[in-house]
Order: C-alpha cells, then sequence, then structure tokens
C-alpha cells in the first residue's frame, strides 16, 4: 500500500509505511491479532456531518486536549460506537451534501454566485481549513463554510459543544488557546518520551515491533507506531504544527459565526495565525503536507486500507487542489493584510 503525499515528509512516511504493511501481514499470518485493529480506520471525534460528527464529517476534528484520552471523540476536520451508530453515520454522510445544499452550504453554481465576495486575505484563511469544509459539503468561500441563518448558528454552536466543549466566549478562547501551545503536537511529544523510556525509540524496525507487542500498549496504539517512525524519520512533534494552526483558523472562524468572538476579533485573530503559518511554510503543499501528518496521527491511522480517514481527507485536498478557482488557487506569498 502507497500513500500518496508527495512532499519529502511524506515519502518517508510511504516507504515506512510500506514496511509496517509487511510487517502487520506477518503477524497476522502467525495469529497475532494485537496489531489488527491499527490497520482500521477511525472517526473518533470530528464534527458531524451537517450533523460530523464527524457527524464529520462534519469534523471539528475535536477538543481532546483538555480531555483524558479514553474520552477522546470528534475537522472539520470527524466518533465510532456501535454497529447500529456506525451504519447510522453512513448514512448521515451519504446524505450531508444535500443536507448542505439545503442549509446554503456549498450548493449549486447558481448558490454561488449569491455569495458575497470575501476580501482575498480572508479567502486565504478560508483555504487553511477548507480540506474539512468540503468533506462536509460546505462552501469554503463562506466563513465557517456556511450561510450565517439562525438554525447554521444553533448548529455550529452544538457542534461546538459536543466536540469542542466550547459553550461560551471563555470556554472558546481557552480551547484555541490549548491547542496554540499544545495541541497535538503536545500528544505526539508524550508518545515519544514514553517510547523512550521504554527504549523503543532508537532501536531498529524489528527490534521495535518485537517490543512493541510485549509492550502492554493497547489505547491509540496507532498514534505510538506513527511516533516511531517520525522519529526515526527526523521529525519531530512540530513536523505537525500545521494541523493544530490550521485548526486554529477553523475555530477563529466558528467562533464568529457563532457569537463568541467579534468580526475584527475573530479576524484580526485569524491574520496574526495565517501569517505564522505562512512563516513556517513554502506552499500550499508544504503546509497540507504537515496537515495531514497530524490528522494521521490524531486518527492513529495507519494507512493500511482503502477506507484510510487520512486518505480520504487528503482526496479532498487534491480535488480543491484541482480547482481553477479554487481555494488553492490563491496565492501562498500573497501579502495577507487587514482588509475589515
Amino acid at each position: 500500500m502507497e500513500l500518496i503525499y508527495r512532499s519529502t515528509i511524506m515519502k518517508k512516511l510511504t516507504k515506512i509505511l510500506c514496511v509496517m504493511l509487511i510487517v502487520f501481514s506477518v503477524f497476522q499470518l502467525v495469529g497475532c491479532d494485537k496489531l489488527s485493529n491499527l490497520g482500521k480506520t477511525k472517526t473518533e471525534g470530528e464534527k458531524a456531518d451537517a450533523s460530523e460528527e464527524e457527524n464529520e464529517e462534519v469534523t471539528s476534528d475535536e477538543k481532546e486536549e483538555e480531555k483524558p484520552e479514553d474520552e477522546e471523540k470528534t475537522e472539520e476536520e470527524e466518533s465510532a460506537g456501535s454497529e447500529e451508530d456506525s451504519e447510522e453515520k453512513q448514512k448521515e454522510q451519504a446524505d450531508k451534501v444535500t443536507m448542505a445544499e439545503l442549509m446554503g452550504g456549498a450548493g449549486s453554481d447558481s448558490d454561488q454566485e449569491e455569495v458575497e465576495s470575501l476580501p482575498d486575505t480572508i479567502l486565504w484563511f478560508n483555504a487553511t481549513y477548507a480540506p474539512l469544509t468540503y468533506s462536509n459539503g460546505w462552501n469554503w468561500r463562506l466563513i465557517s463554510g456556511l450561510k450565517q441563518t439562525e438554525s447554521n448558528v444553533e448548529m455550529q454552536k452544538a457542534l461546538l459543544a459536543s466536540s469542542w466543549e466550547v459553550y461560551d466566549r471563555e470556554s472558546a478562547l481557552e480551547t484555541v488557546e490549548s491547542i496554540k501551545t499544545k495541541g497535538h503536537r503536545s500528544k505526539c511529544r508524550e508518545c515519544m518520551e514514553e517510547l523512550e523510556e521504554l527504549g523503543m525509540l532508537d532501536i531498529s524496525e524489528e527490534a521495535f515491533y518485537e517490543r512493541f507487542m510485549e509492550s502492554g500498549i493497547e489505547e491509540h496504539a496507532g498514534r505510538y507506531v506513527i511516533a516511531y517512525y517520525m522519529y526515526q524519520a527526523g521529525m519531530d512533534a512540530d513536523a505537525m504544527a500545521a494541523w493544530d494552526l490550521c485548526r486554529v483558523n477553523q475555530l477563529y472562524a466558528d467562533y464568529y459565526f457563532c457569537g463568541y468572538m467579534t468580526y475584527e476579533e475573530a479576524m484580526d485573530a485569524s491574520l496574526e495565525n495565517s501569517l505564522t503559518l505562512q512563516k513556517m511554510y513554502t506552499s500550499w503543499e508544504d503546509m497540507v503536507d504537515s496537515y495531514m501528518l497530524g490528522y494521521q496521527f490524531w486518527q492513529g491511522d495507519l494507512a493500511l486500507t482503502e477506507d484510510s480517514p487520512t486518505l480520504e481527507r487528503y482526496s479532498y485536498y487534491e480535488m480543491l487542489q484541482k480547482m481553477e478557482d479554487g481555494p488553492y488557487s490563491l496565492d501562498w506569498n500573497m501579502k495577507l493584510e487587514k482588509s475589515w
């Protein structure tokens, strides 16, 4: 199985994950099922479909920073319960584009024409979380992806509450500050530190898998495997910084949409955050590679199956990239300036 990422980082992970697939197959052949769940897809916690959920997909790829690991749920950027729940989510996923159209989200070409044009700087903000917006069937040219109707505002408030535990201005600002300073970078560092304490970081792949099978690590096991291979590829937790910072822009947009921040406050904060992103990366592709690494870590997804959520999320980026007037037709290096 080959990952489709094209940057140097993702090419390294492609080679790594091919090796992992071989090892995974060997373990299954010898009757060991400890790794059997690592290649399965997860949709724990992103927002819901117009419902993602993680209906994500309406993912509000979650507030896990404040939650115990065993209570994680969720993009925006997208939880899996019983088989019955899973079937219901699949049905919701199939209906999401229709729901988005009814709410004035993505809609038809005629709907698109009704969208008031935003300044290029704000469209640039929107582009940083566009894959999540697109996965929900919403319109990347709208702040938060939807028209600001009373029903849409109530829906977004419900999603922020269920996915991020955001209920008001105070909890909103606390959450975004936690993501900016910690986020999943912090979770990744914890995984690396735990592996180092167990003597499992600076060892060969063969030794790693042998010790991993004996380590007793079961919860979020996929994250530990990804953290190991990141370390082996010379990457630290900051390699996934775009994942956290793009979600920050998404939340600022949602906060304005729901009335937890004023328009000027949200756009000013997005400008500051976006200037940081622009300094950290050289192109949209460079930023998206970092974003996808963080998404993959969050999901604990080894991308070993065709229904990998990581590959699905990346496919949304590719679709947007091919759009003639899509978000990634914007100049990455454009001068971002206050225009509101």
